[in-house]
This record gives structure tokens, C-alpha cells and sequence, in this order.
């Protein structure tokens, strides 16, 4: 069943979660279906109260209390606290799935693009919106980027650009008109049951355009092999279509655009923005026009982003990257000598994903939990010297560390390759306290650039 909020009026509802969305979803139902009677389940105290009654513990539903659960995304659908849910045949659904239900299906309705991808989904789908309200497009960016999807009832617009995270397609109900997918790599696998769970988790997307199009990045092999299996997959970034070479952009031999145009590094983001500019094509933004409007495109926070510059060494917060394949796309991004900083929760599925295609460190700075394996890992591959580890408890003493151990001409990386939970809320609060350090540590030599 669709649930729509309508049908909320008066329910009994369990919403289980209370993070960004989980609390744009209280706010919703508040205002639009002020007699639904809302419980509010959490794990940990959130930061922010709940108005509805409030629960802090185990996620323990008595199904016989509640007509609906509402799920929020940090939350998978098989957790064992839902379990009695399941098995008592309470339906389950998601504030994503109702705004899709509540959309207008008429033929002028807005168009609604879905972005997904193990990395690049977010950088993409602001590039997307970029390029569109460049050329005269109203566009509302949301979902796992900008804001929740349920606050966008009464939101107009041309195009909705949602970034879609495999914990919201996992069981996500609704109908994009276009799709689009990155890249494909193992992550978030012992969230979803798996790598191979977290594949078919991702891949959803293609599965809910109904045979409309989902444009994929060529490029990469795993995701194109991935794809292979749906009729509505269309390739871009492969010759002699626009594609994307270490240099730039180019369509059959010529090159359309160059590297040195814009602001983003490394190869990746060349490939975000082929994709991005191959759907604007889709949508009407002719492609020279999408190209030109790239230029002035700054990238976000916490991805690739430059800090400055302290006495010659440049500092990098890619606090983003929460997997080992991202701190090699990041690592890649530059060829200046890099001291490294990286570490966080541990993953069972990135064993072995440090191994191999990493280039020689400056320096390692290990952050807990895993620091200590990493910096063995990747002593046995020869990508540091001991000599050059420090391992610390956070990120002051890792700024200190790593400017200790860079040279005039290095860069700084902060890109842990590893989730940032039981230390920070999230990569952001990670990336706003290495921002922060950078800062102090900018005061403590006087400004000096």
C-alpha cells in the first residue's frame, strides 16, 4: 500500500529515528495531519527533543500499539527491534515514499530525477541542479542532499534533483522520471545484509523508473556489469560519446571542455559531470550550454574541499569519504605528496580494500578505531614509512601530527576511508572539526599562508 496523508489521519504511528528527516517528518505531520498520534523511537537521545512522547532505548515496538511505522533512513528495515512489527503485519513506510505518493502524475507535472551511486551521488546531484538553474530552470534539490523530501509538499518547481542513499531506495515506494547511477563499490554491507544485498539495495532505482531511463557511468566496470540485466540502462562516459579522459571532456576526438575549466579535481568529478551534463541534455539544457554554466560550479563541503594553505602546505577536508575506494579516488585527485589522515569505525567489508593502486604517502596519521591496521596495511604495501605514522586520539592532535610531518609543496588529506560514528554524529561534524583545528592551527602560526 501507498500511503498517502490522508490516510494518516487519526493513525496510531511509531516513527522510528530522529535525525534530520525523522524530525522534518514530525514537523510535517504535525501541521498537515495534526490528529495523527505520533510516538517517537530512538536509540540514543537525539539532539534535538521531540513534541510527541519520546522513547530511548532498544527498538522494542509493541505492534499492538501502532497502525503504521515510519521508518527513517539510518534505520534498516530488518533491524531485530522491528522484527515483532514484521511479524504482526504492521505496514511499514518511509516520509520519502509518502511525498512520492502525494506528487502530481499529469503530464505538466515537475520532473523528478533520481541520483544514486556509492560515490559521487551527492556532487552530482548539486551539479545537476547547477547546471539547470544555470539555464533557467526553477529546481529543488533534496532527499539524502539539501532538504528531506517531506518537506517539499507544497515546494514548486521544474525539477526535483534527489540524491538517493541505498538506505532510502532500500524500500523506497514511488516513481522517478529519470535515473542516474555513478559508480558502484562495496559499502554499507553490514547495513544492508551484505555486499551483494547493498548492490540490489542501490539498484532499486532502476527498477522503480518502470522502464524509463537510467543513465549509468560507463566507466565503471563493476556498475556496468551491474546494469547489464536492465533494459532501461543507457550508458554514457564511453568514446566516441561525450566522455570523460584525464585532461577533460571530450565527444568523439575533440575536446569539449577542459580540466583546467573548473574548480573540481580528479578524474571522478570529470565523470560526475559527464553524467550530470548527459542528464540536463535529457531534460532540454543544451550540452554546450551545460558545459558553459560547469565553469562556475565550487563543489561542497566535506568533498575534495580546500582549506587554504599554512606555511606551503595545502589542507584538503574530504571528510566524505567513508570508504577505502573514495580515499583512493581522493588520493589520485592530486599529485602533490600527501600527508594522509585517515581512520573511523571499522567495516568487515573493507578488509583488504586498501590493497594495491595507492600512491606513496608523505606521512600517515591514524585516527582511532582503525589507525593502528590501517598504518600496517599499508606499511606492508609500501605506501609509508614507519617512521612517517603517527597514530592520535582525534583531530587537534591529528592536525598537529600532519603538520609536523608535511614539507612546503604537500597537501594535508583529511579522508578516512571509514565511517565516522561513536566519535562524531556524522562526516560533517567530522569535517566541521577539522576545519576547525585547521583554523587553530592557522591562529597558532600567525595566519601565515
Amino acid at each position: 500500500m501507498r500511503w498517502r496523508l490522508a490516510d494518516l489521519d487519526g493513525a496510531r504511528i511509531a516513527l522510528i529515528g530522529y535525525g534530520r528527516e525523522g524530525r522534518a517528518t514530525e514537523r510535517v505531520l504535525a501541521h498537515r495531519v495534526p490528529d495523527a498520534r505520533l510516538q517517537v523511537f530512538a536509540e540514543s537521545p537525539p539532539e534535538v527533543e521531540p513534541v510527541a512522547p519520546l522513547t530511548v532505548g532498544p527498538l522494542d515496538v509493541d505492534p499492538s500499539r501502532f497502525d503504521l511505522v515510519l521508518r527513517s533512513p539510518g534505520v534498516p528495515p530488518h533491524h531485530p527491534g522491528l522484527a515483532a512489527c514484521r511479524e504482526a503485519g504492521r505496514p511499514m513506510t518511509t516520509s520519502s515514499s509518502i511525498w512520492f505518493a502525494e506528487r502530481s502524475t499529469d503530464p505538466g507535472a515537475p520532473r523528478v530525477v533520481g541520483v544514486t551511486g556509492s560515490k559521487g551521488k551527492s556532487t552530482t546531484s548539486a551539479l545537476l541542479a547547477h547546471l539547470l538553474e544555470g539555464n533557467g530552470r526553477r529546481v529543488e534539490l533534496a532527499g539524502n542532499i539539501g532538504r528531506p523530501l517531506i518537506e517539499l509538499l507544497d515546494v514548486e518547481a521544474d525539477v526535483f534533483v534527489l540524491e538517493l542513499s541505498s538506505y532510502q531506495l532500500v524500500d523506497l515506494h514511488g516513481h522517478p522520471d529519470l535515473g542516474a547511477v555513478t559508480r558502484l563499490f562495496p559499502e554499507h554491507a553490514d547495513w544492508h545484509g551484505g555486499i551483494e544485498a547493498y548492490y540490489a539495495d542501490k539498484l532499486r532505482l532502476a527498477t522503480l523508473l518502470e522502464g524509463r531511463p537510467l543513465w549509468f557511468n560507463a566507466a565503471d566496470p563493476v556498475l556496468a556489469g551491474a546494469v547489464a540485466g536492465f533494459a532501461n540502462a543507457r550508458p554514457v562516459n564511453q568514446a566516441p560519446g561525450l566522455h570523460a579522459l584525464d585532461d577533460g571532456l571530450y565527444l568523439d576526438d575533440q575536446r569539449r571542455f577542459g580540466r583546467e575549466e573548473w574548480a573540481l579535481p580528479g578524474r571522478h568529478n570529470l565523470d560526475n559531470l559527464v553524467l550530470a551534463a548527459t542528464v540536463a541534455d535529457a531534460l532540454g539544457i543544451d550540452r554546450g550550454d551545460a558545459l558553459a554554466t560547469a565553469r562556475d560550479f565550487r563543489g561542497l563541503a566535506h568533498r575534495l574541499e580546500a582549506l587554504g594553505s599554512i606555511d606551503g602546505v595545502a589542507w584538503i577536508n574530504d571528510s566524505i569519504s567513508t570508504s577505502p575506494h573514495a580515499t583512493r579516488a581522493a588520493l589520485r585527485a592530486d599529485p602533490r605528496p600527501a600527508v594522509l589522515i585517515a581512520g573511523g569505525q571499522a567495516r568487515s567489508a573493507d578488509d583488504g580494500a586498501w590493497a594495491g593502486d595507492l600512491p606513496k604517502l608523505r606521512g600517515l596519521v591514524g585516527l582511532p578505531d582503525t589507525g593502528p591496521d590501517l598504518a600496517g596495511r599499508l606499511v606492508a604495501l609500501g605506501c609509508v614509512e614507519r617512521g612517517d605514522i603517527r597514530q592520535v586520539e582525534g583531530l587537534d592532535a591529528a592536525v598537529r601530527a600532519a603538520a609536523d610531518l608535511a614539507r612546503p609543496g604537500d597537501r594535508v588529506l583529511l579522508s578516512p576511508g571509514a565511517p565516522s560514528y561513536h566519535r562524531f554524529r556524522d562526516f560533517e561534524a567530522r569535517g566541521e572539526a577539522f576545519r576547525s583545528a585547521v583554523e587553530a592551527l592557522r591562529r597558532a602560526r600567525g595566519g601565515r599562508d
